[in-house]
């Protein structure tokens, strides 16, 4: 099973001692802790067992207090109409992110499109980029360009 992109993201960029990572995610920041050099900023908050990452309101207030030039912010569900997650408190650390953030890029496998969950945590058109496997549908393909959202496929 391949790693879940937001991890194979930190696989990619832990050489890099030039950089500072916030993350809500336990995974990410154990493997960044061992195999970086980056500044490593984790948001804390109520911790999700099940994603193995913190949410709820203290995480998002942690991102409110920051500047972020670039946000990689993945999805276990998204569609053109936007990242929907099945828990509210999810909700708030989505938005807080993308509002700390300067540029946001979706980074989410095409196993997670076309799926919908209870709660619209961001609307599409807040990504200036998506980052997904070459298995996206042509239509999606079309309506993300027609979107004038830059999209990246991988060979994945």
């Amino acid at each position: 099973m391949p790693a879940p992109p937001t991890l194979a993201l930190a696989k990619q960029i832990g050489e890099r001692g030039d950089l500072t990572v916030v993350t809500n995610d336990f995974v990410i920041a154990a493997y960044l802790l061992e195999n970086s050099q980056c500044e490593l900023i984790h948001t804390g908050g109520t911790v999700c067992r099940e994603n193995r990452s913190c949410v709820g309101e203290a995480a998002a207030q942690a991102l409110r207090q920051l500047f972020i030039d670039l946000a990689f912010i993945s999805a276990s569900s998204w569609s053109m109409r936007g990242l929907s997650t099945p828990s509210e408190d999810k909700v708030a650390v989505k938005k807080a992110i993308v509002d700390a953030s300067r540029r946001r890029i979706l980074l989410s496998d095409t196993s997670k499109y076309g799926k919908v969950a209870t709660y619209l945590a961001l609307p599409i058109a807040v990504f200036d980029a998506i980052i997904t496997d070459s298995y996206l549908p042509d239509a999606a393909q079309t309506a993300i360009q027609q979107a004038n959202i830059t999209l990246h496929m991988t060979g994945e």
